[in-house]
């Protein structure tokens, strides 16, 4: 299984790391294993498009982001595209269409994002030849 950055994810749904990084911190979501201190999250496919729902949700909707990842557990876990909100009004979610757009933005942001350093950082030099 494919593991995105918390960089790479932000890029992708269109939010500042420190908003992803916050809501990972602050919320259970779904797929997303807190790790140790230290040791950087890896986000799975699937979490990346229930944070571009949360995200959607929040920004288009003005759903605090609480509700919105509650919102969002309705949307993705429930075997229905449509949710009724009140007796007159019904939400519809169109996750084929979500998940291009993720995918589109995605590899947009893969080929252009540097890959991270990995390893030991190279020494410095200590003054002596």
């Amino acid at each position: 299984m494919r593991l995105y950055s918390v960089a790479v994810v932000s890029l992708t749904i269109g939010a500042p790391s420190k908003w992803t990084d916050n809501l990972l911190s602050q919320h259970a979501i779904a797929d997303v294993s807190h790790r140790v201190r230290g040791i950087a999250r890896g986000v799975p496919w699937s979490a990346l498009v229930r944070i571009g729902v949360i995200r959607t949700l929040s920004q288009e909707l003005g759903c605090g982001v609480r509700e919105a990842v509650a919102f969002a557990s309705t949307l993705l876990d429930g075997s229905s595209a449509t949710v009724p909100l009140t007796p007159f009004l019904t939400l519809q979610f169109d996750r084929v269409a979500l998940e291009t757009i993720l995918q589109n933005r995605l590899k947009d942001v893969i080929e252009s994002a540097p890959r991270p350093r990995r390893g030991r950082p190279p020494r410095r030099g200590t003054g002596h030849s």
